[in-house]
């Protein structure tokens, strides 16, 4: 048999390789593509991105700690694109309360106040009359919630421009019986801090919101903390929104005096922060007064349409690790926490309100960690 040419065999050779990498060609799985490394979101598009996708125009969230405030702001202020900022205000609704009650604290440090002792029924005709003030702060006095009342609602869509006094609040409850005897259980009612107001008028001989003013705003330099009262809101106040099946509709600027010393003061976010380390630090308070507020903490259980608190206290709430105060309300929603173990202040502070009246809470709960993260 003749022997094949060196080039016969080289060719036959290649062939044959050829023909391999053919059928490897159509047999292996390729090698899966490696993904590009991807970075954590940063804390400014994290809270960017989970207010977007609840469809809320806009924000605020601050971080305090020590002298240091960072804020950082997002989305729209009103429905013409104006830009969220340091400076833009919005209502702090229930975290009103937290200012409240500290004030009721400090006169209770001067002898003006008496926590302990029932009041002598403050307002004719509203239940219980004998309700102590540390029961209504503590909301624990079985006071029905003027807020509850479906006259509140059918007036303000009237009239939503219309100037309230107490007394019209008050006569939403009048000859309402008690949810309950005072101090045996637990409700988070308006009207409590309603009282608690008119208590620290008497006591001080001022108005709740100069008490306030003079008692906390003032001597912790929160400039753009105000209540409005029968007045327009601040000039810098973001519009207020409502969210319905994903839309945002803009709400009618209903006065702050429907909300009164329950809900009723403005403010920027870098100034609830720092009301939110005062709060926490019982910056404004006698230790030993102090001390008893943090006692104070009670079971929110019995009361399902209750704010988020895992616990309540004398104008107070603790979520978690946190101790403050939040709010809700006819397009706005607040938050202002402090954690004790980090010495971390935070405010959140929104332009709509919708199905979830506990969003700010649920926005901590989601950035808590970058939030403790962040230098």
């Amino acid at each position: 048999m003749p022997v094949p040419s060196r080039s016969v065999r080289i060719g036959a050779a290649v062939a044959a390789l050829a023909a391999m990498a053919a059928v490897a060609g159509c047999t292996a799985e390729p090698e899966p593509p490696v993904p590009a490394p991807t970075e954590p979101p940063t804390l400014e598009e994290a809270f960017a991105g989970l207010i977007d996708a609840r469809g809320v125009p806009g924000g605020a969230l601050a971080i305090r700690r020590g002298e240091d405030t960072e804020v950082i702001a997002h989305g729209d202020a009103d429905d013409e694109g104006t830009p969220v900022t340091e400076e833009t205000v919005f209502g702090y609704r229930s975290v009103t309360k937290s200012f409240v009650v500290t004030v009721l604290l400090r006169l209770a440090e001067e002898g003006l106040v008496d926590l302990i002792v029932p009041t002598t029924a403050p307002e004719e005709g509203v239940s219980p009359a004998d309700a102590t003030p540390w029961e209504l702060a503590a909301m624990t006095a079985g006071t029905p919630n003027y807020s509850a009342q479906p006259g509140l609602i059918e007036e303000i869509t009237a009239d939503p421009e219309r100037a309230w006094e107490d007394d019209d609040l008050f006569d939403l409850v009048r000859g309402l019986p008690e949810s309950f005897a005072p101090g045996t259980s637990y409700e988070y009612s308006n009207t409590n801090t309603l009282l608690v107001g008119e208590l620290v008028a008497d006591a001080s001989m001022d108005t709740w919101s100069q008490a306030v003013a003079e008692l906390v705003t003032e001597p912790l330099g929160l400039e753009s903390v105000v209540y409005p009262g029968d007045g327009a809101a601040p000039d810098a106040a973001a519009t207020p929104f409502q969210l319905t099946d994903g839309a945002a509709e803009p709400l009618p600027a209903v006065r702050a005096s429907a909300f009164s010393a329950a809900g009723g003061l403005f403010g920027t976010a870098g100034d609830l922060a720092a009301w939110a380390q005062a709060l926490g630090t019982g910056a404004l308070l006698e230790d030993e007064t102090f001390e008893t507020r943090l006692s104070a903490f009670g079971p929110t259980a019995s009361d399902p349409q209750s704010p988020e608190y895992d616990e309540y206290g004398l104008g107070i709430g603790r979520i978690g690790d946190w101790i403050g105060h939040t709010g809700n309300g006819l397009g706005y929603q607040a938050l202002a926490m402090y954690h004790a173990e980090s010495e971390t202040a935070v405010a959140i502070l929104l332009n709509a309100t919708g199905e979830d009246g506990d969003l700010p809470a649920h926005l901590l709960e989601d950035l808590e960690e970058l939030v403790l993260e962040a230098p």
